[in-house]
């Protein structure tokens, strides 16, 4: 009996020591939210960082990025909300939310605009990260897309004190839009101008080559032309040259065929002439003779005539 009364006793200290810490624990948290609700932020920090050592206060994040917030210490409050981002639990919108704003209070709007868009991407229906991501878009001059998220934030929440503010800067927005939209037409149309300019230029440019070929075609044919008239012309005063040529070869082979044949006549006519006086001279050597002895040779010579 004094065993198990040993038992029972000692399970009774555990668990009212068990008992206490986690009161001790869930009491951190409820001071910490009491204490930052109080707007004592700093005294919170504690007790709230204490609360998420547990890992059974997920909320404690949001508490604690609020607490740094309000502190200023703006780069702890981001620290905060990245590692919540990642606990299981959390609740996303609200730690993306904070974050964003936060970011905005540093005036690093592109990266408010990021986190607004994470808390709208986690609930659609959660409408103060529309309008706090619409302001954003503002101040980073992208119009368009905060005219849409104004118009959006409407829609979720018709009723917010802030609509006809709200509405005042859609109509301003509005106005924007429809000058943006001119604008774009314009730019639009000088566009399609400056391309049919463009193109009517580059159609001339073309037609100017081609009719600049056509040029350098012609020329070159003309100078082909000239060229062959040329060589036909060289030609034809060779041949002429040629046939000048062989003429007169022709009329001097003939003068030398006519002096040669003179030659011969001339030749001939001395040769006769020569036999004539030979024979001449030799009918007058026999008549001498034929007076120094005339007898044999007169019977010589009458015979013969007989004969």
């Amino acid at each position: 009996m004094k065993f198990f009364r040993k038992i029972h006793i000692f399970f009774l200290s555990a668990f009212f020591m068990f008992s206490q810490h986690a009161f001790a624990q869930s009491d951190d948290f409820s001071t910490g939210e009491s204490l930052f609700k109080e707007n004592r932020a700093e005294e919170a920090v504690v007790y709230l960082k204490s609360a998420i050592s547990t890992g059974k206060f997920p909320k404690a994040y949001n508490y604690l990025a609020l607490c740094y917030e309000k502190m200023g210490l703006y780069k702890e409050s981001l620290e905060v909300c990245t590692e919540g981002m990642k606990v299981s639990g959390t609740d996303k919108k609200v730690l993306a939310f904070n974050a964003g704003n936060v970011c905005f209070a540093m005036e690093d709007y592109s990266s408010a605009e990021k986190w607004y868009s994470l808390a709208i991407a986690a609930n659609r229906l959660y409408a103060p990260p529309v309008l706090n991501r619409a302001n954003a878009e503002l101040k980073q001059e992208k119009f368009l897309q905060s005219l849409e998220d104004y118009k959006l934030y409407l829609d979720l929440s018709p009723n917010d004190r802030q609509k006809p503010e709200i509405e005042r800067i859609i109509a301003l927005l509005e106005g924007f839009k429809k000058a943006e939209e001119e604008k774009l037409a314009e730019e639009k149309r000088l566009r399609e101008e400056a391309a049919l300019i463009q193109a009517a230029m580059e159609q001339q440019a073309a037609q100017k080559q081609i009719q600049d070929e056509k040029d350098r075609t012609a020329e070159l044919e003309a100078k082909m032309a000239e060229q062959e008239a040329r060589l036909e012309q060289q030609r034809a005063e060779f041949e002429r040259m040629l046939q000048e040529q062989k003429a007169s070869q022709e009329a001097a082979l003939k003068a030398q065929r006519e002096a040669d044949a003179r030659k011969a006549e001339e030749d001939a006519a001395r040769r006769r002439k020569l036999l004539e006086d030979v024979a001449a001279s030799l009918q007058n050597s026999e008549t001498s003779n034929m007076a120094a002895g005339a007898e044999g040779t007169i019977d010589y010579g009458y015979e013969s005539e007989l004969e």
